[in-house]
């Protein structure tokens, strides 16, 4: 079959993980394992099945794990069902011989059955991406549906693969198993499922691309490059794997007697009796020219010019500075080697992620090899003075309400003076202040005097023993013993009857974090290491 002639891997440029043993089998003569993957192959043994297709499907499973090739680390399980599931290969490093080895069994179909067995027997790696391909002819005599969902839900991806002759197999079903139709397939290819199943688990952390042996590189999914100088064609890298298509340079009748190659062109030209001004003036470079104007690469690091007819080519060669990542790959068409992610001010940022030197700060990493671009976050101007940017997060954000004092923070409240007190509903809002009013006092002389921390004023007869402090224009009886704050770092105290009241102020120390706050009754400013919502 066709598709046993396809010798190249779609892989997925991801962190390396483990290199390949020297006793395993090498398809190719790259870093590293690219990509890890659990898949469990799920196979219907049932009567409804023939002895045909289940020998099919068995050599289905092993080519399967034979197209992704031992680029990646692939480990296998394989549980054959009918009404009943049990476990063939245990999930574990890939050995195609135990599945060469099943036999049949028959009975009642259970799909249902043998997914929700796989899904909660299968030994699966930790943060591994892992698979599942039923293979089937969709006819099963309990509830799939349920099985699958919460096969996927698990974390594992869904594949299904007909199990039965055209127009004998439920469709329908195995779309139901898989979770869309697009991951359902036939037998006739099994590297267009081994494909499939690389690309959607691997694609997460890193970018897609073709193994290409020749040049001991990848090229990234969907781009494509001219195999000039080995041959005349084109590679282009698709979903389907590599595929090259060679050109064929014209056919001459009578033949060329004098063809000449030129170094930047496919075909060469005829310098045959009256068409020698077919051939360009240029250098001789290894048996061919290059014209005078162009640019010729031998390879992809060395970059050749001819300056005047005749005369020797130039070629000047790229120099590669040292990578500081385990196994870097080559990518076809760049010189030099990439880290399986992007580096960054000396991070190594994996593919798919975003790096945040800061919380403001975004680094994404696109594909294998690629420029970082950082983007940074425009903070919009919160509606207050008072703001704490909270750990980890980019954006200061409002912590209270906004007073005349100083910050009141959600649930506490501030006495803005004796007679009135203030709260905060929620951060950011207007706080609440509710005044106590006073009723008129019946003095005997009319004179009366206001007592410190207290709201409403007493009659001079009714005051008790203290100090006189005038604060402004207004003057406050200090009661003996009692400490009074006009301002929050203001401490005023009265030790005898009649005597001025001693004052202290407070000073405060530097603050110990980039976003103090001032918090209304408070004297200094203040550290908070909690929000608010």
């Amino acid at each position: 079959m066709l598709w046993k002639l396809l010798l190249t891997t779609l892989v997925m440029v991801v962190s390396i993980h483990e290199a390949i043993g020297e006793d395993q089998p090498r398809l190719y003569a790259g870093p590293g394992r690219i990509c890890n993957v659990d898949v469990v192959f799920v196979i219907d043994e049932s009567w409804s099945v023939s002895s045909t297709w289940y020998s099919l499907a068995k050599q289905f499973a092993i080519d399967v794990l034979r197209c992704c090739g031992y680029l990646h680390d692939v480990w296998v399980g394989v549980i054959p069902y009918h009404c009943v599931p049990r476990t063939q290969v245990p999930l574990g490093p890939r050995d195609a011989q135990p599945i060469h080895m099943m036999m049949r069994e028959g009975g009642l179909t259970r799909t249902g059955v043998a997914i929700r067995f796989m899904k909660d027997t299968s030994n699966f790696r930790d943060d591994v991406p892992r698979a599942a391909i039923v293979m089937t002819d969709g006819y099963s005599m309990d509830n799939v549906a349920a099985a699958a969902t919460a096969a996927m839900a698990a974390g594992i991806q869904m594949y299904a693969v007909s199990l039965g002759d055209p127009g004998q197999v439920d469709l329908n079903a195995l779309a139901t198993i898989a979770g869309s139709p697009d991951r359902v397939f036939n037998m006739d290819n099994p590297c267009r499922v081994a494909f499939r199943i690389l690309a959607d688990l691997c694609k997460s952390s890193g970018v897609p691309g073709c193994y290409y042996a020749e040049k001991d590189a990848f090229l990234p999914l969907g781009s494509s490059f001219d195999m000039r100088p080995e041959m005349c064609g084109e590679c282009n890298c698709s979903e389907e794997g590599l595929s090259c298509r060679a050109v064929g340079c014209p056919l001459r009748n009578p033949p060329c007697q004098n063809p000449v190659d030129i170094a930047t062109r496919c075909c060469p030209v005829c310098a045959d009796d009256g068409n020698a001004t077919n051939v360009p003036v240029g250098c001789l470079y290894n048996g061919a020219i290059i014209p005078v104007g162009e640019e010729y690469k031998p390879d992809d690091c060395t970059t050749c010019t001819c300056p005047a007819a005749g005369a020797e080519p130039v070629c000047v060669a790229q120099a590669c500075i040292a990578l500081y990542c385990p196994n870097p790959v080559h990518i076809v068409g760049q010189c030099c080697p990439v880290c399986p992610g992007c580096l960054y001010d000396g991070v190594l940022i994996p593919v798919g992620s975003n790096y945040k030197p800061d919380p403001c700060t975004f680094c994404p990493c696109p594909y294998a090899g690629a420029t970082v671009v950082c983007a940074v976050v425009d903070c919009a101007a919160p509606p207050c003075t008072n703001v704490v940017t909270p750990p980890g997060q980019c954006c200061p954000v409002c912590i209270g309400c906004e007073h005349d004092d100083g910050l009141i923070l959600p649930g506490q409240e501030y006495e803005e003076s004796p007679c009135v007190t203030c709260s905060c509903p929620a951060a950011g809002a207007e706080p609440l202040c509710v005044a106590m009013a006073c009723m008129p006092l019946p003095c005997d002389d009319g004179n009366y005097i206001s007592i410190a921390g207290q709201c409403c004023p007493v009659c001079d007869s009714d005051a008790p023993d203290g100090c006189l402090y005038r604060d402004g224009t207004s003057t406050i009886l200090i009661p003996v013993g009692v400490d009074y704050k006009p301002t929050p770092c203001k401490l005023v105290r009265c030790f005898a009857a009649g005597d001025d009241p001693a004052v202290a102020s407070m000073d405060c120390a530097p603050p110990s974090c980039p976003d103090p706050v001032n918090i209304a009754g408070k004297c200094c400013p203040a550290c908070l290491s909690f929000t608010y919502s």
